[in-house]
This record gives structure tokens, sequence and C-alpha cells, in this order.
């Protein structure tokens, strides 16, 4: 089917003022490649004034969207397709396939025989959270909410050491809750720590070999070192199999080495909300995705 030249491809870039980031670099790259760009205003959105956090955008058209901003939750990003559908526009990751690659207990399920053992709760019970880790086995563990981890701060609301107590256990639940706030997302995750390969050490811990890979309509579009180490980069396009498991459009796929030499998958997330590596132009992540020339 021909496209429809009444449909025009743009980016929307919602950010964060208070976090580094890379997006003028990708603005400008989108703007090499002819694609329009707009600005989101995160704060309104946030705080539900979606007129306000929409004023840049044209008011009414036919615009197909990329997000690349800070990551939203799935309620937060659902209402911003509502707004922007209410002015004739579309998110090119429309919600549902926003929510099946943002949230662990979504995609586990497709790749359980590839990644950690995980068990999940729905809420903020550490009690509950412990119960449900005995299905894993001793520890270690790892715990984290359904999105996202705070292995920033490894040892106190990360890692679950092999020695660890109910208490101890439940303290670094405590921690993951104070560091991610009112970010928490759904529930505690808990999964079995997986003995990765280390090729180095970042000022937050040990980085391993681990890659990011961008996928796009199920092609690898970019995979690169997840940490700014110059190392080869291995063929990927096996994992496309893979990734055809997850029902989203735009993603990313964490993949990582373990001691022995076999490939495990860290972690999915939605492509829009996923940092680019220093390594990856994104000139070339943005043509491949949106099928433009560079």
């Amino acid at each position: 089917m021909a496209p429809n030249p009444r449909i025009k491809q743009a980016i929307v870039f919602g950010r964060n003022p208070h976090q580094p980031d890379t997006f003028d670099t990708e603005a400008e790259a989108a703007e090499v490649l002819g694609i329009e760009t707009f600005q989101l205003d995160l704060h309104a959105l946030l705080e539900g004034n979606t007129d306000r956090a929409l004023a840049a955008l044209p008011e009414r058209g036919r615009l197909r969207l990329l997000y690349r901003g800070w990551m939203l939750t799935g309620e937060e990003y659902e209402a911003l397709d509502e707004a922007l559908d209410e002015r004739g526009h579309a998110l090119m990751t429309t919600p549902a396939e926003y929510a099946a690659a943002h949230y662990l207990p979504n995609w586990y399920p497709r790749l359980k025989g590839y990644t950690a053992r995980s068990v999940w709760t729905e809420g903020t019970d550490a009690s509950e959270a412990w119960e449900a880790a005995q299905e894993l086995g001793s520890p270690p563990w790892l715990v984290k909410d359904h999105v996202k981890s705070a292995k920033e701060r490894w040892a106190e609301a990360c890692f679950v050491p092999a020695s660890a107590t109910r208490e101890d256990f439940e303290r670094i639940c405590g921690n993951l809750l104070e560091e991610r706030g009112d970010r928490f997302e759904r529930g505690f995750v808990v999964r079995r720590f997986l003995p990765l390969k280390v090729r180095g050490r970042t000022p937050s811990g040990p980085a391993h070999l681990e890659f990011r890979l961008f996928f796009g309509r199920g092609r690898l579009l970019a995979a690169e070192s997840y940490d700014d180490f110059d190392v080869d980069v291995p063929d990927f396009s096996a994992f496309e199999k893979l990734a055809r498991k997850i029902d989203a459009r735009f993603f990313t796929m964490d993949v990582a080495m373990l001691e022995d030499g076999r490939w495990v998958v860290v972690e999915v997330n939605d492509g829009g909300v996923s940092g680019l590596p220093a390594s990856i132009d994104p000139r070339e992540l943005f043509a491949a995705l949106l099928g433009v020339e560079r």
C-alpha cells in the first residue's frame, strides 16, 4: 500500500531540564535528514495540562510522531496519545506497543527462556516480594520495579547478596522505593542474578560486556556497546527472530555475555525512551526507522 502523502513523519522530544540528554544532537540529526521536530512541555504533561504540553505542535494536522524523551508511565503515554489524537496527530508507537516493551511482566513471558528467571508483585509490600522471591531459590538476586532498577546504588538498592536475610532484602526494597520515589512503577520485580562477563568498571559499579540493540518493525536497526568501551560489535542479526516475539514497533533489547560465553537478554524497553549509546549515529538510526534517505 502506498504511503498517505497527507501524513507527515516527525519527532517530538520530551525533555527533563534537570537531566542531561543527547536530544540537541538528535534534533540536529533529524534536521539534516529533513525530519521536522517539536518540543513537548514534559512538566505540563505530567501535571495533566495537555494543551500547554502540546503548545509547540500544530493545532490540527496529520503528524505521525516518534516520541523521543524522558521515560513516561503507561498512563502518561496514553494521555499523550489521546491528546495528540484530538488534534489529528498520532504516535508512531501505540500505547499498547509502548506497554508491551516497557513493563517486564508484559515482555518476560515472551522471552522467558532467554533471560534471568523473574517474579513480581503489584504494589509496594516488600514482605510480599520476599515470599514471591522464594520461587527463585536462594539469592543472589536483583530487585527493581516493573521498569527500572536503581543500579547506581548497587549494594544498597539493587543487589541482594547470597548471605541476605529477609530483613536485608526488605531494607534493599525500601531503599529502591526511596530512590525511585513517585516514579516507582507498579510493583517489585525480583530476578535471579546472572554471572555476566565483566568488561571494566564505571563510577556506579561493574560494567559488563553488554550491548543495546534497537529494533524497528522486527528488524535490527543498530547495535552498540551499552557502556562507552571500544569493543567490536558482534553480529546480532540472529536476535531478530527473538525480537519478533515482542508486540512493539520500536524497542530496545539489552543483551550481555555470561561468563561462560552465552548471550542473555538483560532488559527490554520502548525505543523512544531508551538512551542512545555514544557510538550510535542518530542520523543512521532515524533514517533506518523512519525510512528516509540520508
